[in-house]
């Protein structure tokens, strides 16, 4: 019952705003919007009105700012897949874990606190089976993360290494959170191999890129020391 009266309550706002910007009101449907986000402040339908209204009125500046305010809330909201995360691997719950990790750093790839959680799903890696030594595990002739580029990506996916292109992405996505080319490219990706996926395969997937990732911290650690030689 509480859904349906949500919903109705959205299906209004929508119906109202969308006549206020059709007349031309914009002063009216950003109003309107600024009191569903009182009540709503992470409604998106709210935001995307705000925005639209203020550019509208000319207030790019304001309309940049919704974004940034958007941004905030997705960053966070994402701490929750970090300390979930940390509370299914406490009771013993990797799978649902490693999954909980992953999606935070697909929402915060350039987030100081993404190398902690790449952290947190090697040693999560680990402890299901102990290794004294891990390595690259799909391909040895895969050259070091700072020399990745959507072009190898791609490289691997018409090779069929779906899984091997998706970590170079999320890789280079880690480096350079604008590269919207390797985003979409990994979105895409992402939605062909999910159906392909059952919940065990998700989890031996997420394993062998738990390797590959702790590869990438060593040899980006082991650039970081030679770089302080020089």
């Amino acid at each position: 019952m509480e859904n349906n009266t949500l919903e109705k309550d959205r299906t209004n706002f929508l119906c109202e705003a969308e006549i206020l910007l059709e007349q031309n009101k914009l002063m009216e449907a950003f109003n309107l919007a600024e009191e569903r986000l009182r009540s709503f402040p992470a409604d998106a339908d709210a935001h995307v009105v705000a925005g639209n209204s203020l550019l509208g009125m000319g207030r790019v500046d304001e309309a940049r700012d919704v974004l940034r305010e958007v941004a905030e809330i997705i960053s966070g909201l994402s701490l929750v897949y970090d300390r979930m995360g940390d509370i299914y691997r406490k009771k013993g719950f990797h799978q649902d874990a490693a999954i909980c990790y992953e999606k935070f750093i697909s929402l915060r790839p350039g987030a100081e606190d993404a190398r902690k959680v790449i952290e947190k799903m090697i040693l999560l890696e680990q402890e299901d089976q102990p290794v004294t030594e891990v390595g690259m595990i799909y391909d040895e002739n895969i050259p070091d993360p700072e020399l990745f580029t959507v072009t190898l990506a791609e490289l691997y996916i018409k090779q069929g290494h779906l899984q091997v292109a998706a970590g170079i992405l999320k890789e280079i996505i880690w480096r350079e959170p604008q590269n919207s080319q390797a985003v979409a490219k990994l979105d895409s990706l992402m939605a062909e191999l999910a159906p392909k996926s059952s919940a065990g395969a998700k989890f031996v997937e997420s394993n062998n890129l738990i390797k590959t990732l702790s590869s990438w911290l060593k040899n980006i650690d082991r650039l970081k020391m030679h770089a302080a030689e020089k």
